[in-house]
């Protein structure tokens, strides 16, 4: 049997005070069903067509872990060091502007990684765009936040902390995209747009004026998925009980998928707590 290329170990917690949310306060083993990678397309296709639950009833639960770097690797050198000869250097190196392709935490986990399903599952949450609008910043030339999901319909205001200018260009596949000039010091955010479509994959942000700013957005029809934290935890709640295929996108990942699809059952009420593995050997810097 070939090795699988990452691994979910399953954590064994008792719930705290969450328990009493459940009938009679009872703690529900959390499970997660791990399938290789040689066969986990073809597993997802009879247990989860199109990524949806195949249970229809019982109660949420949720998935909740982290992932880890499995190997060594030095941190990254800044983009851009504090006093670099760059365009604007007055303002794009007054400090160190970080190399965030791969951002390491404690117990190497990894930040800005994208962990979502590909679809809405059936009798999941219907999505509902927030009526605020999302503000998508930009200080000492560096994109903030770095990665992003964005749910669709709600409206995306560009912001700069700037003195001075910068563009901001999209590059999405499914929505029309944008190529706007961003006013310097703009804090109400006069570039403004939505994503009406969902997206399959998180896709490019960059800025003309300055070659080396990169964010990553991903619109999304539904509100299961998370970006890894600082540490590379990551929480997903409410998610409907049964078999659900999640993608797994990190930027520097060789073909930019840690796993395409990870195949995981969420347990009616219980949270399901999952490593997931990325293995040194898989980036690409």
């Amino acid at each position: 049997m070939k090795k699988p290329l990452f691994t979910a170990a399953l954590l064994s917690l008792a719930l705290g005070a969450g328990c009493g949310e459940y009938p009679g306060g009872a703690y529900v083993r959390p499970q997660v069903s791990f399938v290789a990678a040689d066969s986990t397309a073809a597993a997802a296709e009879e247990s989860t067509p199109d990524g949806e639950a195949t249970a229809e009833t019982g109660t949420p639960g949720s998935l909740t872990g982290k992932v880890v770097l499995k190997g060594n690797q030095a941190a990254l050198a800044p983009l851009i060091a504090k006093g670099a000869d760059v365009k604007d250097k007055e303002v794009c190196a007054a400090v160190d502007v970080p190399d965030e392709r791969l951002v390491l935490g404690e117990s190497n986990g990894v930040a800005n990684v994208f962990i979502y399903l590909a679809k809405a599952p059936k009798n999941g949450k219907k999505l509902e765009a927030p009526a605020d609008p999302f503000f998508f910043d930009q200080k000492n030339c560096r994109f903030l936040p770095h990665c992003v999901v964005i749910p669709t319909g709600q409206v995306v205001k560009v912001l700069s902390d700037d003195s001075v200018a910068h563009n901001t260009h999209t590059y999405p596949s499914r929505n029309t995209g944008i190529s706007s000039v961003v006013s310097a010091g703009d804090r109400v955010g006069q570039v403004e747009f939505t994503y009406n479509k969902a997206e399959t994959a998180p896709f490019a942000v960059t800025c003309d004026f300055h070659g080396w700013m990169k964010a990553y957005h991903l619109p999304l029809d539904h509100p299961y998925y998370a970006v890894t934290d600082a540490n590379g935890g990551f929480n997903i709640p409410d998610l409907p009980a049964g078999k659900h295929t999640f993608v797994v996108w990190h930027e520097a990942a060789d073909g930019n998928y840690v796993e395409r699809k990870l195949a995981v059952e969420i347990q009616s009420g219980g949270t399901t707590e999952l490593q997931i593995d990325y293995p040194v050997e898989k980036l690409k810097l």
